[in-house]
C-alpha cells in the first residue's frame, strides 16, 4: 500500500516529489547554501525533516547532493515553465487545434518573441 505523506508547517504543505529551496540556514545548514534547489524524496512527520534531492546550488552551480533538512528550513519553489517547454505546449496545442489554450499559452511568451 502506497501511503503519500505530507506536513504542514507554518501553513506550508511538503509531499515527496515537491520542489523546495533552502531558505534558511539552521543548525549546521551553512548559509552559503542558501538558496540551493533540489526535490523531497522522503518526509519523517516525526522530527519534521526531509530527505532533499539538491540539483541545483544557490551559486547556480549544477550538482547532486542528498541531506536531510529540517522543514523549517525549506521553502516551496513555486512551478515554472521555461520558454521550451512553453514550445512544447503550444505545439500541442495546435494539434489539439485548441485555440483558447494556443492563445493562453502565446500571451505567456517574452513579447520579443511574439509578433514580426
Amino acid at each position: 500500500m502506497n501511503v503519500e505523506v505530507s506536513v504542514f508547517i507554518d501553513q506550508k504543505k511538503f509531499r515527496k516529489g515537491d520542489w523546495v529551496r533552502i531558505s534558511q540556514a539552521i543548525g549546521d545548514t551553512n548559509p552559503k547554501a542558501i538558496g540551493t534547489i533540489g526535490f523531497i524524496t522522503d518526509v519523517n512527520i516525526e522530527d519534521e525533516e526531509a530527505s532533499v534531492m539538491f540539483l541545483k546550488h544557490g551559486s547556480g552551480k549544477s550538482i547532486k547532493r542528498l541531506e536531510w533538512m529540517y522543514l523549517e528550513e525549506l521553502s516551496i519553489v513555486p512551478p515554472t515553465l521555461e520558454e521550451e517547454d512553453l514550445h512544447a505546449l503550444i505545439d500541442m496545442a495546435l494539434d489539439t487545434n485548441d485555440k483558447e489554450w494556443f492563445q493562453e499559452l502565446t500571451d505567456m511568451l517574452p513579447k520579443e518573441l511574439v509578433g514580426w
